[in-house]
């Protein structure tokens, strides 16, 4: 096939979608596709990793997205905050959408890959460009039919679900990535997790004694003092977002915080005996491929996390926890059962599946 020229448009909240768009970004330039630019949704709440920035290899632009809103402790998502703040922002998305309009017009992509930013969706329900969309994200599982919500959660079952779809309003294709295998259906292929090259050259041997901690928020670093303090012969290892943090903050002897960096996350992963994070999907799935068991814990009233949390039980790869309790995790260690075989057999040929999935999208455009 032709070479395509791919425009990538990012969620920037999380660090989930960005290493999605690296790791897509690395598999469509090996077989001579490029990315001509990068739109990424950011907020005044979070910087976009550096990891990000040095590696995605191509022009990066923002633009104004809506974001969640959270507590003073900044560990709880508020829901009614947050479509009060994205209402007053109405404009400035206006604009955001404007802006998406001139890249395509400048940049003429033959594709556009969308890792779940909603304005992507609306721009294509608004705009309705000839140029063909492909959506990736997780989230769309849960437009899956035989996906298995929790039991209950009838109005945050509709809004996920509204949400996911606005996200891909005006897709050609919806690639849903999943930790195990389901059978494609509709404009939905199911794929296993999108993951970045960097986490292929890791081993994933346990060398060291060290519980690795990932903090989507860091207003739950205090749930972890407070563990740590009462258990201080744990050796602690803690990842966060925190903008206003050094690089590394020693809290003591056993309790080491990290800023957001992506080798030493993954390299630290490799020699931990386990994982407790917030339930993004990219960190339980990075997690999985190393065979480590994994602690996942939802940030308050982020339905979706509370969604991963138990798809890490149903894939066998750990537990879900509503609070921070370590001591949990170490008594399920001796009882865990390494599910990677299984995970490894559901990523082999990945690589190649997303690549055809985008070609065949762009091909039949070019034939109409």
């Amino acid at each position: 096939m032709p070479s395509l020229q791919c425009l990538f448009i990012v969620q920037g909240e999380g660090r989930g979608h960005m290493t999605q768009a690296l790791a897509l970004r690395a598999l469509m330039e090996q077989v001579g596709h490029r990315v001509c630019s990068v739109l990424v949704g950011r907020n005044t709440q979070r910087d976009i990793p550096d990891f990000f920035l040095d590696k995605i290899g191509a022009p990066v632009a923002y633009i104004e997205s809506p974001n969640f809103a959270w507590d003073i402790h900044n560990q709880s998502v508020q829901l009614m905050k947050t479509f009060l703040q994205a209402a007053r922002r109405t404009l400035h998305f206006r604009e955001s959408l404007r802006q998406i309009d001139r890249h395509l017009r400048r940049h003429q992509p033959d594709v556009v890959v969308n890792f779940f930013e909603p304005l992507g969706g609306l721009y294509y329900a608004f705009h309705r460009p000839a140029i063909p969309m492909v959506a990736i994200a997780h989230q769309y599982m849960f437009l899956h039919p035989a996906y298995r919500f929790p039991p209950g959660y009838r109005v945050q079952r509709m809004a996920m679900k509204l949400f996911t779809r606005l996200t891909a309003l005006g897709a050609s294709r919806k690639l849903a990535l999943s930790l195990y295998p389901a059978s494609n259906t509709g404009s939905v292929s199911v794929l296993p997790p999108l993951l970045r090259d960097q986490l292929f050259l890791q081993t994933p041997v346990q060398q060291e004694s060290f519980i690795l901690i990932y903090l989507l928020n860091s207003g739950y670093a205090k749930e972890i003092i407070r563990w740590h303090e009462q258990h201080p012969d744990q050796i602690l290892h803690c990842f966060w977002d925190n903008r206003d943090a050094a690089d590394v903050e020693r809290y003591d002897e056993t309790l080491t915080f990290h800023r957001l960096d992506d080798e030493k996350f993954l390299a630290m992963m490799s020699r931990c005996r386990g994982l407790v994070t917030t339930a993004g999907f990219e960190s339980i799935s990075e997690a999985m491929y190393l065979g480590k068991p994994v602690l996942a814990v939802p940030v308050k009233g982020h339905f979706e996390q509370y969604c991963n949390s138990l798809d890490v039980v149903a894939a066998g790869a750990g537990l879900s926890s509503l609070t921070f309790d370590i001591e949990r995790l170490l008594r399920f260690l001796p009882s865990y059962r390494n599910p990677v075989s299984t995970f490894h057999g559901w990523l082999n040929g990945a690589k190649v599946s997303f690549v055809h999935e985008i070609e065949l999208v762009a091909a039949k455009s070019r034939i109409r």
